[in-house]
């Protein structure tokens, strides 16, 4: 716990934006890195081309980065290399659901399905591509369902404990992964 002195001197350690908001995101966007969801570079890279504090410009600017790391994971499946595609369609993954977070708000702004679909194809894409591959699941709840993800440890075939996670009313799926 902070002291009465120590309060008063706390400083808001700032990653890149000016812009308190932004920068959260820019955070959240980069804490995915031990996860395999993004990298250190293509975030500053990307944070790189966005205006502080235009919203606009943060979803073209994740968007860009997104559809790269799409294409490239199409690329790698093309050549057989599916652990770079799985780990480049995490990271887009990634991007579109930092884009679509900006405009999330306005329902009738088509960018936000077309961010959250993004988001939702490509960690599906990635998913089938680990070893052993998450399996889309419905989990029944008070007469209809929410959809999940199964992620088996191995394909041993033995019973073992599992544990359920949930998001929170800004969070998406394929963040808890």
């Amino acid at each position: 716990m902070l002291s009465e002195r120590g309060r008063k001197e706390f400083v808001r350690m700032k990653l890149y934006f000016d812009n308190e908001y932004f920068d959260g995101q820019l955070l959240r966007a980069v804490s995915y890195t031990a996860y395999g969801g993004a990298d250190i570079g293509e975030c500053f890279e990307t944070a790189g081309r966005i205006k502080e504090g235009d919203r606009d410009s943060w979803y073209e600017g994740w968007t860009k980065t997104a559809d790269r790391m799409n294409a490239d994971a199409q690329e790698s499946l093309k050549g057989e290399h599916t652990e770079s595609a799985r780990r480049a369609y995490m990271r887009a993954s990634n991007y579109y659901r930092a884009a679509e977070f900006e405009v999330r708000d306005d329902r009738k702004d088509p960018r936000s399905l077309q961010g959250w679909q993004g988001s939702h194809d490509c960690f599906a894409e990635a998913a089938r591509l680990f070893d052993p591959a998450f399996e889309a699941v419905e989990v029944p709840y008070e007469g209809t369902t929410l959809p999940g993800y199964f992620f088996r440890p191995d394909n041993l075939g033995e019973r073992r404990p599992t544990v359920i996670t949930m998001t929170g009313m800004d969070g998406y799926l394929e963040e808890t992964y």
